[in-house]
């Protein structure tokens, strides 16, 4: 169902983007950058990653893209228990409204796709239980991910935060705010 709804979703992109066009600004770009991630639970600490979003401005004030990000964070030690928590990743469909045409313009957007948690390598002290050592594996789920910031010619600061639903108890964790700072390559005045 999730798939299908992707299909639907890159397919209304499509027809719209064949209807529109951006008056001032070329038509792509792509951004890239850095992040810093602080997740939404106890246990976890923050963690750093990096962005790649390719996009196409369908006017001057609205862009659409393909958002790909990676974040690793690490995991305190809890109760005897050491857990390394693997990198996640996000790959999501993405819309940002950006207010004026001038250098400086702010914007506010919105990215939904899936969230593929990765994996966490544990070791518990002996004391706990006999296995003491081990994989898990948290596979994918949907989320969506709020986020507003300036773009300040071709440089861009952004914040952003990812909501994953469907996650099990004790792992709200997962959930992150990230603070971005990059640029675009392409995309400015015609």
């Amino acid at each position: 169902m999730k798939k299908v709804l992707l299909l639907v979703a890159i397919l209304l992109a499509g027809m719209a983007s064949a209807n529109a066009q951006s008056e001032n600004y070329k038509a792509f770009k792509v951004d890239l950058g850095t992040l810093y991630a602080i997740p939404g639970g106890d246990g976890v600490k923050a963690g750093a990653g990096f962005y790649i979003e390719p996009k196409y401005n369908l006017t001057d004030n609205i862009a659409l893209g393909l958002k790909m990000e990676w974040a690793v964070m690490g995991a305190e030690e809890q109760d005897g228990m050491s857990i390394d928590i693997s990198a996640l990743g996000s790959y999501q469909i993405t819309g940002d409204y950006y207010f004026g045409d001038k250098r400086v313009r702010p914007f506010v957007g919105l990215g939904t796709g899936i969230y593929a948690l990765g994996s966490a390598e544990y070791d518990v002290a002996e004391a706990l239980i006999n296995e003491n050592t081990g994989t898990v594996d948290f596979g994918s789920k949907f989320g969506f991910a709020p986020r507003a910031g300036l773009l300040l010619g071709h440089f861009r600061l952004g914040m952003e935060y990812n909501i994953i639903t469907g996650l099990e108890d004790g792992m709200e964790s997962r959930n992150y705010l990230s603070f971005k700072v990059g640029f675009e390559i392409g995309g400015g005045k015609k």
